[in-house]
């Protein structure tokens, strides 16, 4: 294993009074790498080990690319672990990507261009935030960074009334348009390209959809029809198995739908303003239907699962939001306020590589954002998009 000299570039840049001086790059220049190239750089760094502390010339360095304590903590690194080898491997990675934008590669003089940082622009944990106006869907990233690219038009459909959005382990996206009671999906592959809205259940009588992500990299899309729930699972190779009846209970109007980093998946059902959870095991087997929250005036549903292996579900209830978190030994904490905006209509929420989390709340037609960090603080809502019109809204984050 070769250990290299760590970002010692940003060291340098120190006062003595710890007041970082940064050698930054153009404004206008965008840096990103993928995980995989940042997996190349620590095997350069550190021989991938994301927990080692190494020190050389007097310095001491921490983690899979070799942070020095001051770097670390002047790129918020302190949010996740006291030194960087104690935070995950995905929480090195998001702040490498701070320091990458801040300081382009040369931040890693002996192990960034040779190993791919400069050449590899692809984000490494993107999340995406799908909107629906006027029946169009539009598309917005939200990079590592924390900085936001904007809204694009991804399908001008002009029919489509609900959008749901799902992150694959091998990085693509799939986002499932509903227009006159049909579902599409469509890809976003790796490189950026879409392959385009695919007919994926034609019935004409689907009333909403949902879908998420599992961690053996197949996908399951959730049809509501006659207030019935079925299941469809894309397997790895792309092909689908067909939708199946989940629940026959016939009053079912709203549905979300989760996965968690140990395999499950969860399915919430609204009916008569109660939410109900169902789990799927690894297996393939299902619990069947729980009541999980009895408030009887609720109007809509979202559900994320974090990295930590909790999940969050978020409930509208008199124009408020409230989430209620699942502990990883399956207890809950119930639902606490954390919305009281009172003219809310819609949520929705992702869970990140980093452990942070980000609700959205659609109000008069905006949509707003909301962070929960790892220790469990909001940051508060937030314009994120202040079109005005819009009528839905989903959101899916990579975390592998």
């Amino acid at each position: 294993m070769r250990l290299s000299r760590g970002i010692r570039i940003i060291l340098i840049g120190l006062t003595a009074t710890s007041v970082p001086f940064f050698q930054t790059v153009a404004a206008d220049t965008a840096w990103a790498a993928s995980a995989s190239t940042w997996a190349k750089v620590a095997a350069c760094e550190s021989g991938n080990n994301w927990s080692i502390v190494h020190s050389a010339g007097g310095d001491t360095f921490y983690g899979g690319l070799q942070f020095t304590a001051s770097t670390w903590n002047a790129y918020g690194g302190q949010q996740y672990a006291t030194f960087a080898n104690q935070a995950t491997m995905q929480q090195q990675i998001v702040i490498g990507e701070k320091v990458l934008a801040g300081q382009g590669p040369g931040a890693w003089p002996s192990c960034g261009r040779s190993n791919g940082l400069g050449s590899d622009k692809a984000d490494p944990y993107p999340v995406r935030v799908d909107t629906v106006s006027a029946g169009n869907v539009y598309d917005n990233q939200r990079r590592t960074t924390g900085t936001w690219d904007g809204a694009g038009l991804l399908d001008g459909n002009g029919s489509v009334t609900q959008v749901a959005t799902a992150a694959l382990t091998d990085g693509t996206f799939h986002v499932q348009t509903l227009a006159g009671g049909k579902v599409f999906d469509n890809q976003r592959n790796t490189n950026g390209s879409w392959t385009g809205a695919a007919l994926l259940d034609g019935g004409g009588s689907v009333t909403a959809v949902s879908v998420a992500g599992l961690a053996d990299g197949t996908m399951h899309v959730q049809t509501l029809a006659g207030g019935m729930v079925f299941d469809n699972q894309r397997n790895r190779d792309g092909s689908w198995t067909g939708a199946a009846l989940l629940d026959g209970s016939g009053g079912v109007t709203a549905i979300a739908s989760t996965a968690l980093p140990d395999g499950t998946m969860h399915v919430q059902t609204l009916v008569d303003g109660k939410v109900f959870d169902n789990q799927r095991n690894r297996d393939g087997s299902w619990n069947g239907t729980a009541l999980l929250d009895g408030n009887g005036n609720i109007t809509a549903v979202s559900a994320a699962g974090l990295a930590d292996g909790t999940m969050h579900v978020q409930t509208v209830a008199g124009g408020k939001v409230f989430d209620n978190q699942r502990n990883r030994d399956g207890s809950w904490t119930g639902a606490a306020l954390l919305d009281g905006n009172g003219s809310i209509t819609g949520v929705s929420s992702a869970g990140l590589a980093d452990g942070t989390m980000h609700v959205q709340t659609l109000t008069s037609g905006k949509v707003f954002d909301n962070q929960r960090n790892t220790n469990g603080s909001w940051t508060g809502a937030a314009l994120l998009d202040g079109n005005g019109n819009i009528t839905a809204v989903s959101a899916a984050a990579v975390q592998r």
